[in-house]
C-alpha cells in the first residue's frame, strides 16, 4: 500500500448524471467466470443503487460492514468521517489530504488508519481518506464511502462491469502469497480485446487511448462516473458538434455543471470500433490540468459506466489491462 507521503494530494473524478440513469439485469458470463475461477479468483458481488448506473459493494473496515461505491477514477479509498470513528478509525490530524472534485472544488481529508477486508482478503494498516461530512448531495453521498484504485490495484482485483462482480484472489491464486498480492498480469481468455492503460503522469489514475479520425484520444477510465465526459476543450478543438441538454452532472464534492450532448462516430479502442458513440460534452478545467498522458498532452474527457458496462468491461488496474468484449 502506499505511504502517507504519497497520500498528500489526489484529484476525484466521480461524476453522476442526475437528469437519467439506467440499470441493466444483471448477468452471467461463463466463460470470463470458468477461466477466473481457474485462475484462483473468487467473486464478490456487486449491485447497483435505484436510478444509478454505478456497481457498488459490502466490505469491511476493522470487522464492520460498510458499502462502497466501486471507483476507480478515485485513487484513495474514502470513508464516511463519522463512520470511521465508530469503525475505531482516528483520523492523523497532522496528516491533511486535499483533493478535488471533477469540476474543480478543493476538499481537504485526513488520514486514518484501519483493516480492509474484501472477500477473504484483509490489508492492514491500509490508509483510508476521512473527509468531514458535506451538506451538499456529492456523487458519493449515498454510500459509506468509495473503494479507489489504491484498493483495486493493492488487492488485485479485477472489475467485471458487465455483470458486477469484484474478483479477488483465493487461496489457490497463482498471485497470491503469504506476504501480499501481486498483478495477475495479462492472461487469455478474460476478452475479446486486450487494452493497455497508462498511469496519468506520477498520479496512479489510468488512461485508455483510442483513435478518432485522425486523432488520439486519451480517456481518464472511471468506474464512479456514470456517463461518459468530454471535454468541451477537446470538443472544440475536433470541430465536434453538441446540442443543449438538460442533464447535470455532480461530481464528488458536491458541485453541479449543466452538458451539452454529443454523438461520436467510428472510435477505434484498439481493433474494437465503436460506431456510435453519445458522450457528454462540459469544460473539464481542473482535470485537464492534473491528468496528462505520458507526452504531457491532457486528457480528453472521462469513459464512464455507459461504455465500460456496454463493451462487457473486465478492468484489472494492478496489471494497467482493459478487457473488452465478453470471451463467450
Amino acid at each position: 500500500m502506499r505511504s502517507l507521503q504519497r497520500l498528500l494530494f489526489s484529484a476525484l473524478a466521480s461524476i453522476v448524471l442526475t437528469q437519467c440513469a439506467t440499470r441493466t439485469d444483471l448477468q452471467t458470463d461463463p466463460a470470463r467466470e470458468k477461466r477466473l475461477t481457474s485462475l484462483g479468483y473468487e467473486p464478490l458481488r456487486l449491485k447497483k443503487m435505484t436510478a444509478d448506473a454505478r456497481y457498488s459493494g459490502f466490505f469491511q473496515v476493522n470487522g464492520k460492514e460498510v458499502h462502497l461505491l466501486i471507483d476507480s477514477g478515485a485513487n484513495s479509498t474514502d470513508l464516511n468521517y463519522d463512520l470511521a470513528r465508530i469503525c475505531g478509525i482516528t483520523p492523523e490530524k497532522s496528516v491533511k489530504v486535499v483533493s478535488r472534485g471533477a469540476l474543480g472544488r478543493s476538499v481537504t481529508s485526513w488520514v486514518g488508519l484501519g483493516a480492509l477486508g474484501a472477500g477473504n482478503v484483509t490489508a492492514t494498516p491500509f490508509p483510508f481518506m476521512l473527509a468531514p461530512p458535506s451538506k451538499r448531495n456529492t456523487a458519493t453521498s449515498r454510500y459509506d464511502g468509495q473503494l479507489g484504485i489504491d484498493a483495486l490495484s493493492g488487492l488485485a482485483s479485477l472489475v467485471d462491469l458487465r455483470i458486477g462482480n469484484l474478483w479477488i484472489p483465493g487461496p489457490r491464486a497463482g498471485n497470491a502469497f503469504e506476504g501480499g498480492i501481486t498483478a495477475l498480469g495479462k492472461q487469455e481468455g478474460l476478452g475479446l480485446h486486450v487494452l493497455p492503460l497508462e498511469p496519468a503522469g506520477r498520479l496512479p489514475h489510468l488512461l485508455v487511448k483510442c483513435r478518432y479520425e485522425n486523432h488520439r484520444l486519451t480517456w481518464i477510465v472511471d468506474t464512479g462516473a456514470e456517463v461518459t465526459v468530454m471535454a468541451s476543450e477537446s470538443a472544440k478543438r475536433l470541430g465536434i458538434p453538441s446540442v443543449a441538454s438538460r442533464s447535470k452532472i455532480v461530481d464528488a464534492s458536491g458541485d453541479r455543471a449543466s452538458v451539452r450532448s454529443a454523438v461520436l462516430h467510428d472510435l477505434l479502442f484498439g481493433r474494437l470500433l465503436v460506431h456510435e458513440f453519445q458522450v457528454a460534452v462540459t469544460p473539464l478545467g481542473p482535470i485537464r490540468q492534473t491528468f496528462r498522458d505520458r507526452s504531457g498532452r491532457p486528457v480528453d474527457g472521462i469513459i464512464g459506466m455507459d461504455f465500460l458496462e456496454k463493451s462487457s468491461a473486465l478492468l484489472d488496474t494492478a496489471s494497467q489491462i482493459l478487457y473488452l468484449g465478453s470471451p463467450s
